[in-house]
């Protein structure tokens, strides 16, 4: 996309300048011989390994019964966009490996697979599986309604989204009200298909409206379906500074649920980025699922070029369940100086009581490499 859009302004400063192209040694010629690229592609590969020391005092200790286990992961990512006059189709697919404890698993999965009709600057048609990703918070989403479940240890994984029709309006105004945008999706879902949506046999009908108003991003959701209680959020994010952004999210369903996020993020000027979200929920979710109890509150300090040392960065976050009072902590440090390639090295530590959520876990603490290649 940044190729064919580099490719048309080329274009158009030709038409608009052509005495001045032919002095830097452009010609007509030349310009027609330049073949638009109507498609585009990215992707990465990566592997990743854990070195996982077991907390002798779970209750699933005695199903193991040694000191240690090794988890291998790998995964190919391949995204593909092609152009044909106003449509777009744009895929991500994905082929994932996992080996924890010598049982191992091979999955492909089609995350999106979308074919876009853009009608004129305003207003677009897309059909097919789309990964939407609501919501302003970085490693939890309330008002995500269509969704996955995000990993808070890796908010920014790639995750399959859901199929149906999904219609988008946007436009650009002058003013205190500088944009509106209207997203409309509808999807249905059955036991063959949309199947690992959490309701059943239900028609979802999902929109979201957003403005931008005087610097302030905000978005609001609505969520219908037969089978389930039905949802409405509110979401917004504004820069105090433009170092300082603040964010937050509120969300209320039907059944009594409701659940809200507070958060913000703070770069220096010696570019130490500060992470912080706050997430409260007033009832429990399914066990052992990410944040799932009441209260959290989550942190993440990262620092690039420490010590002016460069394409290094060090990092630190801490996972803290305010209910029980587990945690937890993870060190790590990061390496860019290869085309293309990125390391990533940590240590996590889970701390707290044998009854605690952190503290309760299989794992009492790991060492986690992944080797990226991204192209």
């Amino acid at each position: 996309m940044k190729k064919i859009i580099l490719y048309s302004g080329l274009i158009a400063l030709g038409f608009s300048s052509l005495s001045g192209l032919e002095e830097h040694g452009f010609s007509m010629d030349e310009f027609e011989q330049m073949e638009l690229k109507n498609y585009d592609f990215s992707g990465y590969t990566k592997v990743q390994h854990k070195h996982q020391r077991l907390n002798e005092d779970s209750l699933m200790y005695p199903s193991k019964n040694k000191n240690s286990q090794e988890t291998y992961l790998g995964e190919l990512f391949f995204n593909y966009k092609y152009f044909k006059d106003q449509f777009t189709f744009n895929t991500d697919i994905v082929a994932h490996y996992e080996n924890i404890d010598n049982i191992k698993e091979d999955t492909y999965t089609i995350n999106q697979a979308i074919v876009t009709y853009k009608f004129n600057d305003f207003n677009e048609l897309n059909i097919g599986k789309k990964t939407p990703k609501w919501g302003k918070g970085y490693f939890s989403s309330p008002i995500a309604f269509i969704d996955r479940t995000k990993d808070p240890n890796e908010p920014e994984a790639n995750k399959e989204g859901f199929t149906g029709i999904n219609y988008k309006f946007n436009k650009v105004y002058e003013g205190d009200l500088q944009n509106i945008g209207l997203d409309f999706t509808y999807f249905r879902t059955t036991q063959d298909f949309n199947e690992d949506f959490y309701a059943k046999n239900s028609n979802i009908l999902a929109s979201k409206l957003y403005f931008l108003y005087k610097d302030v991003d905000i978005d609001i959701a609505y969520l219908y379906s037969d089978e389930i209680a039905n949802k409405f959020g509110v979401d917004f994010s504004t820069n105090i500074k433009t170092n300082f952004e603040i964010h937050g999210e509120f969300a209320q369903h039907d059944d009594g649920y409701y659940n809200y996020l507070l958060g913000l993020k703070y770069l220096t000027d010696s570019e130490l980025t500060v992470i912080s979200e706050y997430l409260y929920q007033n009832k429990q979710q399914v066990v052992n699922k990410p944040l799932w109890d009441n209260q959290y509150v989550i942190n993440k300090i990262t620092q690039k070029d420490p010590f002016n040392i460069l394409y290094w960065s060090v990092y630190f976050m801490n996972s803290f369940n305010l209910d029980d009072k587990s945690h937890q902590d993870n060190i790590g440090v990061t390496y860019t100086g290869f085309k293309n390639l990125g390391l990533d090295f940590s240590y996590t530590k889970m701390s707290g009581k044998n009854s605690s959520e952190y503290g309760g876990k299989l794992i009492d603490n790991y060492t986690w490499l992944q080797i990226k290649y991204s192209f």
